[in-house]
């Protein structure tokens, strides 16, 4: 039994995620501090898949708590999806940002190596790239982020490329996208953000089901436009059958994670106005 590791795995990317590593025949463990979701998630998850991922409540800034899972459960790889992702509170509490986002990572690299697990995919983000007009956005791509949030993801990568060059058994992915929206097909889960949200397409669906001021209504129009024009559907990230080949392959195509020595980068999507 190959098992795989979801840090924030019970947030919108990675319950998908979960969903397909599932059917490609991996074992998930989820990590989650349900600072932004919910353990509600797990049942749908259940019902969907058939069966449930193995669930641990629990910080990746907290080494005793991680260490335990690693001993728990025979991890074979790591997807990294947790942690803070708004923009706007980025600028607001900086420190915050690099705490979670940086301190985390480097606490889950090291009892990543402690216990001979050197796989991760890293969830970055798109606005590690410099702002440009020239679209779409290739790997080799300017970086210039411009914001906390971004500059956590730009170090956090930088953080990844160097272990892995420094040590040869590190594979690592750099998973880069733009504003992932949609729900899972059945409709059980889907982005459903604890809080006010801090993208355009969770507040409309807010709209639509009666949880938020109708005066938003107008954005609908904006959100189909921006959705025609970025293609950028949160199955593409996860590996779903019909999405990306380029996320596929590393994720979920033929039950294996398939990486390379040293670390690559994969784009995905195109951005709209606003970077997610």
């Amino acid at each position: 039994m190959r098992y795989v590791l979801l840090t924030g795995g019970a947030g919108f990317i990675g319950s998908h995620t979960c969903v397909e590593v599932m059917a490609a025949g991996w074992t998930p463990v989820v990590v989650d501090n349900l600072a932004n979701s919910s353990a509600a998630v797990l049942d749908r998850i259940q019902t969907i898949a058939g069966r449930r991922p193995a669930f641990e409540e629990a910080d990746i800034r907290d080494r005793d708590a991680l260490d335990r899972v690693f001993r728990k459960h025979a991890i074979d790889a790591v997807l990294h999806f947790a942690g803070l992702k708004s923009v706007a509170e980025s600028v607001a509490d900086p420190r915050s940002y690099y705490d979670n986002n940086i301190v985390g990572t480097l606490t889950l690299t090291e009892v990543m190596q402690q216990h001979g697990v050197t796989r991760i995919v890293f969830s970055s983000s798109a606005t590690v790239y410099e702002p440009t007009e020239a679209m779409p956005l290739v790997e080799d791509a300017r970086l210039g982020p411009v914001n906390p949030y971004g500059r956590s993801k730009w170090m956090t990568e930088q953080i990844l490329r160097d272990i892995a060059a420094a040590d040869r058994r590190w594979q690592v992915l750099l998973l880069r996208y733009f504003n992932p929206v949609g729900a899972h097909e059945s409709g059980l889960i889907g982005e459903d953000p604890a809080g006010t949200p801090n993208n355009l397409m969770p507040f409309v669906a807010q709209v639509a089901v009666g949880r938020r001021d109708q005066g938003l209504r107008p954005l609908v129009g904006v959100v189909e436009a921006a959705f025609r024009r970025d293609r950028g559907h949160h199955a593409d990230q996860g590996g779903a059958p019909g999405g990306q080949d380029r996320g596929q392959s590393r994720v979920a195509r033929r039950g294996e994670l398939q990486l390379q020595p040293g670390e690559e980068d994969v784009t995905l999507g195109e951005p709209a106005q606003e970077h997610a």
